[in-house]
Formats: C-alpha cells, sequence, structure tokens
C-alpha cells in the first residue's frame, strides 16, 4: 500500500546512509502508486519492466512510469517514444499472454506473500482437496516470507483438519 512505502522509504532515508531503490508490483494493481510513492519520499533507485514482465501481475511498467514522470515534470533522460514502441513491437510479440491481474496474482497482493508461494499452494491445496486461496491467505497472516515454502504444507493441512471438524 503507498502509505507504507512512505514509510519504509522514510525509515530507511532516516537510519540508512545509502541510495534506496524501490521495486513495484502491481497484484494489487498498485505498482505505479506504489513507485510513485517512493519516489516523492526519495528513493532514487527505481526498478521498471517492460511491458509489466514479472511474476504474478507483473511490475511496475517502465514505458507508462517514463510517461508519468515526465508528466511530473522529472526528467528521466529515457526516450518516450522508443520505450513505447520497445514495449509495443519488441515484447508484447513474444509474450505468450499479456500480464494482467488474475485470480492467482490478485490473492498474492491481497495476501502480501511471495508470488513464488502459488506453486506450491496450489499443490497443496490440490493434495489436501482445499482452496489454495485459503492457504496464501493464511500464510500472509502469519507473515511467512521467501525461504519458508515449507509451511506451505503444514499450513495446508491445519486448514484441512480444521474443516474436516466442523
Amino acid at each position: 500500500m503507498p502509505h507504507q512505502v512512505t514509510e519504509r522509504i522514510r525509515a530507511l532515508k532516516n537510519h540508512v546512509g545509502v541510495n534506496i531503490g524501490f521495486h513495484g508490483h502491481n497484484n494489487l494493481s498498485l505498482a505505479m502508486a506504489n513507485t510513485l510513492a517512493a519516489i516523492e519520499e526519495g528513493a532514487t533507485r527505481i526498478d521498471g519492466s517492460v511491458r509489466c514482465l514479472g511474476a504474478g501481475a507483473g511490475n511496475t511498467q517502465t514505458e507508462v512510469l517514463v510517461a508519468v514522470l515526465e508528466r511530473m515534470g522529472i526528467e528521466t533522460g529515457i526516450d518516450l517514444y522508443k520505450m513505447m514502441d520497445l514495449a509495443e513491437e519488441v515484447v508484447a510479440p513474444i509474450l505468450q499472454t499479456p500480464q494482467e491481474i488474475t485470480r492467482d496474482s490478485l490473492v498474492l497482493g491481497y495476501a502480501g506473500v511471495y508470488s513464488s508461494f502459488a506453486l506450491h499452494a496450489k499443490r497443496a491445496a490440490e493434495k489436501f482437496n482445499i482452496d489454495s486461496r485459503d492457504i496464501l491467505i493464511e500464510l500472509g497472516k502469519r507473515q511467512v516470507v521467501g525461504g519458508q515454502e515449507d509451511m506451505i504444507v503444514d499450513v495446508a493441512a491445519e486448514i484441512a483438519g480444521k474443516k474436516l471438524q466442523v
């Protein structure tokens, strides 16, 4: 959420003496808003991806970011037309499907968990005959982070056990 980005960038600026970067995800359709919040708070290294390429619903779309920054009067040094052409003529034709917010990417953003959890959660959901969204949301409540993928099966087993008790 933009207010969380602002808080985190501010904390880094106040406690760490380095350039601060930001990498926005679009699972809640907030990549651009969060990127702008990061810039306004002082982030100077901004990550983007042409045509939103990235896991889930993708990342901050570079060609859109360049246009928005120019509208804000921020000079990027990037040729907007060339960036648009790259996105449309080079990247778009090689995409099997366009980046979009799907049920799966939306639940990742809603739960606040890593996209790498999605496949593991789907497999666990099939094994325990439950909804993978319930697993992902519970992982988010527990603030599970990358590297804790082993928790996915444990959480699925707990959810399945509770459903059997009901």
